[in-house]
């Protein structure tokens, strides 16, 4: 094979690669996007009662948000 041939080779095996790479799910960016939904859908659905502040509501929709998102990607996987 000539050096020519060999680059060529080594370039299509790049790009190949790049290709697979950007059809992986990125499980982070799911992650987040999934919290951030339902963050948002928490937050709008919720009034406030009682002795209830609005950080307390704000730091239980995060982690319920979290906590449900960490199933879903794991459910996902599979």
């Amino acid at each position: 094979m000539t050096k020519i041939e060999m680059e060529a080779m080594e370039a299509v095996i790049g790009m190949r690669k790049e290709m697979a790479k950007a059809n992986e799910i990125d499980w982070e960016q799911r992650r987040y996007e999934i919290a951030k939904d339902l963050y948002i859908q928490t937050c709008q659905q919720v009034k406030l009662e009682g002795d209830n502040t609005a950080g307390d509501v704000f730091r239980s929709a995060a982690w319920v948000s979290r906590v449900a998102a960490d199933y879903l990607i794991e459910v996902l996987k599979k």
